[in-house]
């Protein structure tokens, strides 16, 4: 092996000796070739300067560019001198150098003023000296080509010595290889396998392995350390046994505890990715609820305008006056109107829940019209109440919401005509007595895996322009805040049931309001600071107010509220205020009053609340709140409520 091993190292520095030595060959035959291209544009130069000195006996410019070629021809031959090619030609170039000095010397002596047979002699040396230096020319090129073509015939050489001596080499190197390898396989690989086979048999059940007496030293060694190793595996086996049966049980409960830790962190990071889209999510409400608030507050403020104003013309209208019904439809337009901007800011969760005692019988007869219509002309609505004094403590207008919203679903759940049908009565639950509501329709029906998603937020089977997958989440979350329970009943072309359960109220549900003027009067004259921005609605509030017995002073903004505040002293019972106004809000109205009249009472109107200070000041601390749209009558209840304390 190791003379096999040597031969191959000579051989091969051998051959990488013949290869560094072709390379230098081949790279001076390249570099012979670039320095004969630059010889060429040398020539070249020569004929142009032997041109120009034919043209300049009898013209002085010609002459001196003359001059000037032959400074540069001779700038040329000193660069080439560097070169290896031109290295050992030093004396053509001087010669050539020579004789274009001698010549450049010959033009500097013609002169205008000199005669014809002066100018004469002179162009018959120019033609002498030029001819020799046109042979001196030739010889430099053809001694460079001699020496360019005895380099490229030496790599050549060469190249063809390399290559007869790698073959000549590979051949020895391969006669060896086969020798060494008789040689090993008698002395080395036939003891070894007779080795092998004894391993083998120790390795299926054998405990004794003969010592090998023939081969070589090493073979005899290593049969003998073989031998030796299977007596004493075979003396420890049991105690191996019992050694690899406890790493056995130590792995076992290694790899339970990784997999328990890797079930761990799957938990952990399903958690964090179902944190991280709760985020994506509620910036998403939070964008919507900032959209729904700017939409939602200007439609409120015209909403109660016009819910307001035909709400007193209703009241002031003689009964039998024809138009009355007409104007009763503008209210009721009105009021199913704020449903939409009740929509708009439960989406956003800027809206505050305000529950009263109710009628769940009585919300739905009112809404039955306006169902009607959304349902449409193929669809038909059937109403059964089963007890019409039900009473359950919710916002009116949630409960308006989940009306509209289940309606919706049913409709775009039925192709062609059908049937949508609310049922309204009472049943026993555990916790004592529940109002029930149900909402069915014979439409497709939903199969179970839709059922387990309905109410998450964006899910919806419909297609992008018909549905946002809001619908549903909004409804579940309203039984969330009313402490009811929503169950589903559906199969695929049977239909679906939605059955909401609210916990019944054994106090007396409110009344229908019948009218702004209807047995309500204040209790004595009191003076009213009514701050609004929106010129109709606060035309509206204070002629609602000043029509129930108080005494109003208006303000289109908080600043100009304030204002009229200092300049009478403070001497107002209580303040009417929008919350969202130019200049100043109505809650910097209300701490700027309070710092000089800390007992002054308050009243908020808003249609929507985007100060989230002011909304846990409303909801938990109990500040009296208005939400627009209003009615005249619910206004004037409102301010006795919280000025003359009359509920």
């Amino acid at each position: 092996m190791a003379v096999s091993t040597t031969l191959g190292l000579g051989l091969f520095g051998l051959r990488y000796s013949g290869t560094l030595r072709v390379l230098h060959a081949e790279r001076a035959a390249a570099s012979d070739n670039l320095e004969f291209k630059e010889l060429e544009s040398l020539e070249e130069s020569v004929r142009f300067f032997i041109k120009l000195v034919d043209l300049s006996a009898d013209n002085t410019f010609l002459a001196r560019q003359a001059r000037d070629q032959s400074s540069l021809i001779q700038r040329r031959l000193e660069q080439m001198g560097g070169a290896p090619l031109a290295l050992g030609l030093a004396e053509d170039r001087a010669l050539m150098s020579e004789s274009t000095e001698t010549v450049a010397q010959m033009l500097s002596g013609f002169t205008q003023s000199q005669s014809q047979e002066e100018i004469g002699r002179l162009e018959s040396e120019l033609d002498v000296e030029l001819v020799l230096l046109r042979s001196r020319c030739d010889d430099f090129v053809s001694h460079m080509n001699l020496k360019r073509d005895k380099n490229a015939a030496l790599a050549e050489e060469l190249r063809d010595d390399l290559e007869s001596t790698t073959i000549l080499g590979a051949l020895l190197y391969i006669c060896l290889v086969i020798l060494l390898w008789r040689w090993t396989s008698k002395t080395v690989i036939d003891p070894l396998q007779s080795l092998t086979g004894e391993a083998e048999k120790a390795e299926d059940g054998g405990l004794e392995i003969a010592p090998h007496s023939e081969g070589p030293y090493e073979v005899r060694i290593l049969s003998r350390a073989i031998s030796g190793l299977v007596q004493s595996l075979g003396q420890h086996s049991e105690v191996l046994e019992v050694r690899v049966k406890t790493r056995t049980q130590e792995l076992v409960r290694a790899n339970q505890d990784l997999l328990e830790e890797i079930v761990q962190r799957e938990r952990a990071e399903d958690a964090l990715r179902q944190h991280e889209e709760k985020k994506r999510e509620d910036h998403k409400m939070e964008a919507l609820g900032r959209l729904a608030g700017g939409v939602a507050h200007d439609f409120n403020n015209l909403l109660t305008a016009i819910v307001g104003y035909s709400d007193l013309s209703v009241s002031r209208m003689d009964p039998q006056d024809p138009e009355i019904e007409s104007l009763k439809q503008i209210r009721l337009a009105g009021e199913r109107a704020s449903v939409l901007t009740r929509q708009l800011l439960l989406l956003g969760r800027r809206q505050i829940n305000e529950p009263v005692v109710l009628s769940l019988a009585l919300v739905a007869k009112n809404m039955q019209k306006i169902l009607q219509s959304m349902l449409g002309e193929k669809v038909t609505l059937n109403l059964e109440v089963e007890e019409e004094g039900l009473a359950i403590e919710a916002d009116q207008g949630q409960i308006e919401q989940v009306l509209m919203n289940l309606c919706v679903n049913a409709r775009d759940a039925i192709e062609g005509f059908g049937t949508v049908k609310i049922s309204i009565g009472s049943i026993e639950s555990e916790g004592g007595q529940d109002v029930y509501l149900y909402v069915d329709d014979d439409g497709g029906g939903v199969d179970r895996e839709t059922q387990a998603r309905m109410f998450e937020p964006y899910f919806s089977t419909k297609p992008i322009e018909k549905g946002t997958g809001l619908g549903l989440s909004i409804v579940y979350g309203i039984m969330q805040q009313s402490r009811g329970r929503v169950e589903v009943r559906s199969k695929l072309g049977e239909g679906t049931s939605m059955r909401l359960f609210f916990p019944a109220s054994t106090e007396e549900p409110l009344a229908e309001d019948a009218g702004p003027t209807e047995g309500i009067a204040s209790s004595g004259d009191k003076r009213i600071l009514l701050a609004e921005d929106e010129e109709v609605l606060r035309s509206l509030v204070s002629s609602t107010l000043e029509f129930a017995g108080y005494q109003v002073v208006q303000a289109s903004d908080g600043e100009e509220a304030l204002n009229r505040f200092e300049e009478s002293g403070g001497d107002f019972d209580m303040i009417v205020t929008d919350v969202v106004m130019p200049s100043m809000g109505g809650r910097e109205l209300v701490q700027a009053v309070k710092r000089s009249k800390p007992g002054m009472k308050v009243l908020y109107l808003s249609g929507h609340i985007a100060d989230d200070e002011l909304q846990e000041e409303i909801t938990r601390k109990g500040s009296p709140f208005l939400p627009k749209p209003f009615k005249p009558s619910e206004l004037i209840r409102k301010v006795m409520e919280v000025l003359d304390g009359v509920e």
